[in-house]
């Protein structure tokens, strides 16, 4: 298969589906006119790949999302737990800058509400 990506734009993340690196990557801002539109694709491919594969990583790094962006975020995340208490190796690296608590405070509501090992990891750490 051939890996999905998506350029980010003024108003939608950079998104990039590895399968042969076994990764998902949202990263950069999102606050698209319509999200769902924007997300459906990542769920359609959430549900074909976890038909052939076991185990996916999925490295966020959001700097600012709108409600109508955590709506479809808690759509994927429930995707995701799903395939997670059915067996799935799942781990979620939410990517944070600690100058920004906005994006730390996402990350750690998004993790109350799921099963799935969540990494919390500071960018000024990456650097």
């Amino acid at each position: 298969m051939n890996d999905f990506v998506i350029e980010n734009t003024k108003s939608t993340p950079y998104l990039k589906f590895g399968y042969e690196q076994k990764k998902l990557i949202v990263k950069g801002e999102s606050y698209p006119e319509n999200s769902y539109s924007f997300y459906e694709p990542i769920y359609k491919l959430i549900d074909e790949y976890f038909v052939s594969f076991d185990e996916l990583t999925i490295d966020f790094q959001l700097s600012y999302i709108n409600t109508s962006s955590i709506k479809c975020l808690i759509i994927l995340f429930d995707k995701l737990n799903a395939n997670y208490q059915n067996g799935k190796n799942i781990i979620i690296n939410w990517h944070y800058d600690e100058d920004n608590g906005f994006d730390y405070d996402m990350g750690q509501d998004f993790k109350m509400d799921i099963d799935i090992p969540f990494n919390f990891i500071s960018i000024s750490d990456e650097e």
